[in-house]
């Protein structure tokens, strides 16, 4: 070989090293190079999680930090420096879960009791000090009924004491509805006394309309009795069912409905068990054939496997499994199949397969999946998409848990669940499953919310008729904001960036807007309601939402002020919709409902549906729902339970009340700070004289208590609107802000009525016209106004109408024959024709200056002419 043609192979092999060394991303200083083609920001670097293919991001080699500078970290004051020199939130020590990855944090906890406790044995749980030795277990183990001693306790004058040893409020004896668990509280009771109190012997009248049929405590539509689902807990609406729908399936005892494909699915779903009877006997179980897509089948019966083929060994007996007309051709041998990535050889032909974070499409191409749209919860809260795989963040005030970096949890703060109970309000911390009781003596607590900045906590007592409100440091000094015959409020949602209070009154058939001084109140929604129940508000996207279990169950929206009404949700999502709850990290709405046995899942327009839980036995009768980090938690009527699962999966339920609960839970709400964020208040610099709001465009707006209305010269100053008359005065609050009563004219406040409460009219003097009076100039001044601009456009019109008709497009070039023209008159020679009958082929033409183009050989190039 000569010096000149090995001097052309080296430089053909640096030429194509070169090329290579090009062909490699250029990455940003702030960036990381998994490989020639990938860039990952430095941030995600030895993080616990490889974003990497190869998981070179994290290797110790390539840490910026090695083991030796690990163990000199100092950690934050706020954070707790775990065995392997790593930091974590103070918070999550302790709190069952090996966030450190070598358990250092979960080392040497103690679950000490306060002095007013008293601690389980089995799970070292505490529990209420008045709890021990009251009847009850509420310890898991019941230790908390062991070595007890009859003692004697005195019962305080303003008390009860049932027979079952609980005490309740003396204002309970005897009005007609049993707060004791064994109704103690409503036997012997002096007729006298009744009358007194206005209470009579016989049982209360029925608190469920007339298209409802009653289950102890609450009601259900009467359309559902004797449908085959057990709808009340002790299943009242589908006993005595002489007669059941077509789509049923009637029990031999004439009392029972069960869904007909219910039968003969070898339980007994009839209590008599009369839907097994007759049923036909079970075919016996066919043998399992050969899975061709797994298995080969020979020729002479066998099955083997297709990983066998041609493995040198005579498995089919007659060596029919290593010829190759049996295995055939290995296409992947050549050129890798055509496959992007894998190619798999079969015996007829064979296919390809994608790496993982890739879809095959078509039948050779990958392409990267979008995990982050296409797979809901690949992230807890923020995800960013990758070629090849995602990377998960969390939101401020959130870390990844070291456990799984797709999962987030709060930094700080420590959560409980806030439930209403049959006697009280409780809480149950999620650390260690402490349980307390926070508001004592709240018989009827049904809904509730709070407010975190303040510490206070809001119900709706239904048995008085009553919204109360408290701090939590002081429960006994409670205020009443609403009180009144008919106040039933089933579902309540405080608006913590705007103060206000959201209601669902379902004695009167309404949504309301309360203030948080209770001083004023505004109805929002009072048309085509049928039973409103649980509500939720977002006061950052300006919208409130309920749901709806009436005849035409629903969910629906609306603005904060009651405008932009919407059924975002119908059936057949929704049949007894109870609870709903937001998840402000994701912008989801949560509700479960007690007639599908489901959860479910949408945005907050109502769009991509998605059932997260269907159970019969943990959903039968769920009455109310809260969300906080990757958990759900809800109650359930027909069950003394609270539970929890994953609520992008609905997997991991768990039972995570402990203890004796008297009675089913009812709302229950997660309470933490994240649950209520911080975020602006546009209506701050809003000067409204009673409520500002937030629309969903996110500007501020005021609006008015019912029987105010808005004044149109500021939009910012309610006004006295006098019904009876239908006359407007404008009447400067005393309540409003003095920079809103100082620019307001003085009205007359008090104006004068005769005997009869008529108005008297008020002479009043004018310098002008009076108002309804013709003004002469301004008539003069509309009518020769009208008369120029009707000539303008007479004139307009004639114009376009000369020119329209006059003008023909004419383009005129040189005859390069007879170098003349068919116009004498025209000096410069050449054809006019019209431009319709114009076919246009230049042959000469001054190119101006531009920038270069580089031609192709096939570019239509006028050709230079010969000389």
């Amino acid at each position: 070989m000569t010096a000149k043609r090995k001097m052309k192979i080296i430089l053909v092999l640096l030429s194509a090293s070169a090329t290579v060394v090009n062909c490699q991303t250029e990455c940003k200083d702030t960036e990381w190079r998994c490989d020639r083609s990938r860039c990952i920001p430095k941030k995600w670097m030895c993080d616990g999680d490889p974003d990497c293919s190869d998981g070179t991001d994290e290797v110790i080699a390539n840490c910026p930090t090695s083991p030796d500078e690990a163990s000199a970290k100092v950690c934050r004051f706020t954070e707790f420096k775990c065995g392997n020199g790593n930091c974590i939130p103070k918070p999550w020590k302790c709190d069952g879960s090996d966030d450190c990855q070598d358990n250092s944090d979960e080392v040497d906890c103690s679950t000490g009791c306060s002095a007013k406790e008293f601690q389980c044995q089995s799970n070292q749980q505490c529990i209420a000090g008045r709890w021990r030795c009251n009847g009850f277990k509420d310890c898991e183990d019941g230790s908390d009924e062991v070595n007890c001693t009859v003692t004697t306790t005195p019962v305080p004058p303003h008390m009860f004491k049932c027979q079952s040893g609980i005490s309740i409020p003396k204002k309970w004896v005897c009005d007609g509805e049993s707060d004791c668990s064994d109704g103690s509280d409503e036997k012997d009771c002096d007729p006298e006394s009744l009358r007194i109190r206005n209470v009579t012997a016989s049982p209360r009248p029925s608190i469920c309309r007339e298209n409802e049929f009653q289950c102890g405590s609450y009601c259900v539509l009467k359309t559902w009795v004797c449908d085959g689902t057990k709808d009340c807990m002790n299943g009242e609406d589908e006993a005595n069912c002489t007669e059941c729908p077509s789509h049923q399936f009637q029990c031999a005892d004439k009392k029972q409905c069960i869904p007909r494909h219910k039968r003969c699915n070898l339980n007994n779903d009839c209590m008599d068990g009369s839907d097994e009877v007759g049923c036909p006997s079970v075919p016996p179980e066919v043998s399992s054939q050969c899975n061709l897509t797994t298995h080969f089948m020979c020729k002479r019966g066998s099955c083997i496997e297709r990983r066998v083929l041609c493995d040198g060994r005579n498995n089919c007996g007659d060596w029919e499994d290593e010829t190759e007309e049996v295995y055939g051709i290995n296409e992947c041998e050549r050129n890798n199949g055509g496959c992007t990535h894998s190619c798999v050889d079969t015996r007829e032909d064979h296919y390809c397969t994608c790496d993982s974070g890739y879809r095959l499409v078509g039948r050779y191409t990958c392409e990267d999946v979008d995990e982050c749209v296409e797979i809901p919860g690949s992230c807890s809260q923020k995800c960013t998409n990758t070629i090849g795989g995602y990377h998960c963040s969390c939101q401020p005030g959130y870390e990844r848990d070291p456990g799984n970096y797709t999962r987030c949890k709060a930094a700080s703060g420590e959560a409980y669940l806030l439930f209403s109970h049959r006697y009280d309000i409780r809480s149950l911390r999620l650390r260690d499953r402490d349980m307390t009781s926070i508001v004592t003596n709240a018989r009827g607590a049904t809904a509730l919310d709070y407010m975190y900045s303040s510490h206070e906590i809001v119900w709706s007592n239904n048995k008085d008729n009553e919204i109360v409100r408290a701090n939590l440091t002081t429960p006994d000094i409670r205020e009443v904001l609403v009180t009144g015959e008919r106040v039933s409020a089933d579902g309540l949602a405080v608006d913590w960036i705007h103060n206000h209070i959201y209601y669902t009154d379902t004695g009167n058939f309404k949504i309301r807007m309360l203030s948080w001084d209770a001083r004023w109140s505004k109805t929002i929604v009072n048309e085509k309601l049928g039973q409103p129940r649980a509500i939720v508000v977002s006061p950052f996207d300006g919208y409130v939402f309920w749901t709806d279990w009436g005849s035409e169950p629903k969910i629906e929206r609306v603005g904060l002020d009651g405008a932009d009404r919407t059924a975002i949700i119908r059936e057949p999502h929704v049949f007894w919709p109870n609870g709903i709850t937001m998840d402000h990290s994701n912008n989801h709405i949560y509700w479960c409902d007690g007639k599908l046995n489901t959860i479910s899942r949408a945005n907050l327009d109502g769009s991509q549906i998605e059932v997260i839980l269907f159970s019969p036995s943990f959903l039968r009768l769920p009455y109310s729902i809260t969300v906080f980090e990757d958990t759900l938690y809800w109650t359930d009527w027909s069950q003394l339970a609270l539970y929890s699962a994953d609520k992008f999966t609905g997997e991991d339920i768990k039972n995570i009340s402990t203890g004796h609960l008297l009675e089913s839970p009812r709302v229950v709400h997660v309470f933490h700070e994240y649950r209520q964020p911080a975020g602006e208040n546009v209506c701050e610099s809003h000067l409204c004289s009673h409520f500002c709001i937030r629309t969903p465009a996110g500007v501020p707006m005021c609006t008015c208590p019912d029987g105010l209305v808005l004044s149109s010269r500021d939009s910012l100053t309610c006004l006295d609107y006098d019904l009876e008359d239908n006359d407007l005065y404008d009447i400067i609050s005393t309540e409003m802000p003095n920079e809103i009563a100082e620019n307001q004219p003085e009205r007359p406040i008090n104006p004068q009525r005769d005997d009869n409460n008529e108005l008297i009219p008020t002479t009043l003097e004018h310098t002008g016209p009076l108002p309804g009076e013709p003004h002469i100039g301004m008539i003069l001044g509309v009518f020769l106004g009208s008369t120029v601009v009707l000539a303008l456009g007479v004139l307009v019109f004639v114009a376009w109408w000369k020119t329209r008709q006059g003008v023909v497009k004419r383009i005129r070039f040189d005859n390069p024959v007879y170098k003349k023209t068919t116009d004498e008159e025209m000096d410069g020679g050449g054809y006019i024709i019209g431009q319709k009958d114009l076919l246009y082929n230049p042959t000469d033409f001054q190119y101006t200056e531009g920038p270069d183009v580089c031609m192709r050989e096939d570019d239509n190039a006028p050709l230079t002419p010969k000389t």
